[in-house]
């Protein structure tokens, strides 16, 4: 035993056996539970909001949370560890407060402990946001769905500068109100440099004042069209018809002409129906009056008077008019209901005995009398 406690006290680079096995245990012991602890932290945290948290699973709230508390369980377990080691003095280290290798250590670490809460705050914002955007799921208006995204970015934005200003004044030891006011003297210059930025941000306060589409709503943007997904604090998400995700700046959504396609209460259809020149016109006429009372009495083209009219003679066909409008703003019931209607023009014409014309030509070859040689 005095064997054991002699060597314990021996010493290596001013440590003993000892302070460096504490070191070893402790940042080994650190490695080993910082998963189960971080799980562990986070199931007790969502005991206390799961009141509030609905039908959003434990799961949900792990994923975001676990890693910085990992981090921050790291950071945590090092520090406790380090200060069982002594720096040795034939190294010369200053001390903290004079620069050098222990400073930059020091407020190194400092730093990282800062962001690393910083980034555990993000993560419970992005939470709390998920509980809001499931509580305004449940409400009829579209307009709560729209500003929780919104306000979560701008929370976000106000969290992160919190965060850098607080390290910077507590680590680095820099006046923060100093600083904040001799930005105003550059002001201009990040403004032009942001300006982008900017438009941005006053397009989405535009965008949330007037309100020329929701999220959910179907919009065609010069060569952008589909459903609203997400209206940012700079950009929007859109679902494109073939699944893709496209982020358009909010600034475009507020200077181009935008197409609201779901606000519109009419589809319009309009195409001819071309049938051959030996179509009489007593057919003719019992034809385009048999279209147009069927569209008359349809249920969702009776809104608006058809119009449907004999209205060209062309190169090969009898061309009638047709045009309706569907009441709907779902692209898949229009579809369906044009879709019905073009077989019942198929069956009224073929019911009257006309047939559809085709492009036809009529060849004439002149005889040319032979030459005798």
């Amino acid at each position: 035993m005095e064997n054991l406690s002699r060597w314990l006290d021996y010493t290596i680079l001013e440590n003993t056996i000892r302070d460096i096995l504490w070191f070893v245990g402790i940042s080994g012991l650190g490695v080993l539970i910082r998963r189960g602890l971080s799980f562990t932290i986070t199931r007790m945290i969502y005991r206390f909001i799961k009141s509030e948290s609905g039908n959003i699973p434990l799961a949900d709230f792990v994923r975001l949370t676990r890693r910085p508390f990992e981090v921050l369980i790291t950071l945590v377990v090092l520090f406790l560890a380090f200060r069982h080691l002594t720096i040795p003095s034939q190294w010369a280290w200053k001390s903290a407060d004079k620069f050098g290798w222990l400073m930059i250590i020091e407020r190194s670490f400092f730093s990282v402990l800062g962001a690393t809460i910083g980034w555990l705050g993000i993560r419970v914002i992005k939470f709390i946001a998920l509980i809001f955007k499931q509580k305004a799921a449940s409400t009829p208006s579209p307009i709560d769905d729209q500003l929780v995204p919104f306000f979560k970015d701008i929370i976000i934005i106000i969290w992160t500068l919190t965060s850098f200003f607080t390290i910077l004044h507590k680590v680095y030891e820099v006046n923060v109100w100093a600083l904040i006011t001799s930005l105003g003297i550059g002001g201009l210059v990040i403004a032009l440099a942001a300006r982008e930025t900017l438009e941005n941000l006053i397009a989405s306060v535009a965008i949330m004042l007037e309100r020329p589409f929701v999220v959910g709503d179907s919009i065609v943007l010069d060569k952008i069209s589909g459903d609203i997904e997400q209206i940012g604090f700079r950009s929007s998400r859109v679902r494109s018809e073939d699944g893709s995700l496209i982020t358009v700046p909010n600034r475009l959504l507020t200077t181009q002409a935008l197409e609201n396609i779901t606000q519109r209460s009419y589809r319009r259809a309009k195409y001819y129906v071309r049938l051959s020149f030996d179509t009489s016109p007593e057919t003719l006429s019992q034809i385009i009056e048999s279209i147009r009372s069927y569209l008359e009495s349809h249920t969702l083209t009776n809104s608006k008077l058809p119009t449907v009219r004999l209205e060209n003679l062309g190169e090969s066909s009898l061309d009638i008019l047709v045009i309706y409008h569907v009441h709907t703003s779902l692209w898949r019931i229009f579809i369906e209901t044009k879709e019905e209607i073009n077989f019942k023009i198929i069956e009224i014409v073929h019911q009257y005995g006309a047939t559809f014309a085709y492009p036809t030509r009529n060849l004439f070859i002149r005889e040319s009398e032979s030459v005798k040689i």
